[in-house]
């Protein structure tokens, strides 16, 4: 290879690296830099570079919401078309902040034991549910009335045995909501909709009134409980 040869490479190779850094945000809605860094496999200098190079670029910006978190990365309208993604820019606030971190944790989990093309983020589901014109992880809340009402998962596994619905769970529903999902989900499992639902708690309150719930309705065989993953 000659050393214009070489230098064409390298700046594809470059490239590619950074659709796939903005793709990524992109797909999540918003990541922490250290999210980034354990998706791509890439060290901090070299993946704090990059962000910075896209910054500049319009590609990505830094969202600043909580005084808590670090900064936080966001793809913007240009960064999401460079990225070939068919969805408009996330609209993040920060009381969603931590419930969109975690979720993007549990991603890249699921991801390390499927695959990370066979996981699915809400704003995936949504961009293929509207191309392909059929629900991928929802669960039926009605069926009367002039308008039926669904529910989306936060994740979808795209698994051998059929579509996995996650949902992160970090703080308490009123009894009575948790119970009309909970319905809709084993509902959703009977009816071969989705062959699984996997509920991703925080432990505690949060997680026991999952538990509660699910046994009063009967959804033991449909519903697999876990811990959510720290943030």
């Amino acid at each position: 290879m000659s050393d214009s040869e070489a230098v064409r490479s390298a700046s594809a190779l470059g490239r590619d690296r950074d659709r796939e850094l903005v793709r990524l945000v992109g797909r999540h809605g918003v990541l922490t830099v250290e999210q980034a860094m354990r998706a791509t496999g890439t060290g901090r200098t070299a993946t704090y570079r990059r962000v910075a190079a896209l910054i500049e670029a319009g590609l990505l910006k830094r969202l600043d919401l909580l005084r808590s978190q670090p900064s936080l990365l966001h793809a913007t309208r240009e960064g999401l078309r460079y990225a070939s993604l068919a969805m408009p820019a996330a609209k993040v606030s920060p009381g969603a902040v931590d419930h969109w971190l975690r979720c993007a944790t549990v991603a890249l989990d699921l991801g390390e034991s499927y695959g990370h093309d066979r996981v699915l983020t809400e704003r995936e589901i949504v961009a293929k549910e509207v191309l392909e014109d059929r629900a991928v992880a929802k669960a039926r809340l009605s069926v009367g009335g002039s308008r039926e009402r669904f529910h989306r998962a936060d994740l979808a596994v795209l698994a051998e045995e059929g579509v996995i619905a996650v949902e992160v769970e970090l703080t308490p529903k009123a009894p009575r909501r948790l119970e009309e999902l909970i319905r809709a989900w084993r509902s959703a499992v009977g009816g071969r909709e989705v062959s699984e639902v996997r509920y991703l708690c925080e432990p505690g309150q949060t997680r026991r009134l999952v538990e509660r719930v699910v046994e009063r309705v009967r959804a033991e065989r449909f519903i697999q409980i876990e811990e959510a993953p720290a943030p």
